[in-house]
């Protein structure tokens, strides 16, 4: 399975193979206090191309933070979009800690999503 695209959103389902999404293509957060919660929860979107052949169960995640910290991670695939052409997308709720403002680098497969974290300080 090649990962041909994702992006964030706030939320997405999936009705008789039609993907919908609800504000998406996200590139930033703001969380409304410095003593919020230091972790958001979006909807990550993948777009994917299926290969003859290939069981992939996962897809590796990796969210690179503005001080060099990593995080690390595993999506699971759907069988129906690992073995067929019917689904060619995914989606999962991912979450991950945000201790600092500034640009964040959510890796999935080869593709890559900026996002800027900032705190409401008004």
């Amino acid at each position: 399975m090649i990962v041909t695209g994702a992006f964030l959103a706030d939320d997405a389902t999936a009705v008789n193979g039609k993907l919908y999404v609800w504000g998406g293509v996200l590139t930033s957060f703001t969380r409304p206090t410095p003593t919020a919660p230091s972790e958001i929860t979006p909807m990550l979107v993948v777009l994917t191309q299926a290969e003859d052949g290939d069981t992939t169960g996962t897809v590796p995640i990796e969210i690179h933070g503005p001080d060099g910290n990593v995080q690390r991670g595993n999506l699971p695939v759907p069988e129906i979009t690992r073995t067929g052409t019917r689904s060619g997308f995914f989606f999962a709720r991912v979450s991950f800690h945000v201790p600092q403002d500034g640009r964040y680098s959510i890796v999935v497969g080869s593709v890559s999503i900026p996002v800027e974290i900032d705190t409401n300080t008004d």
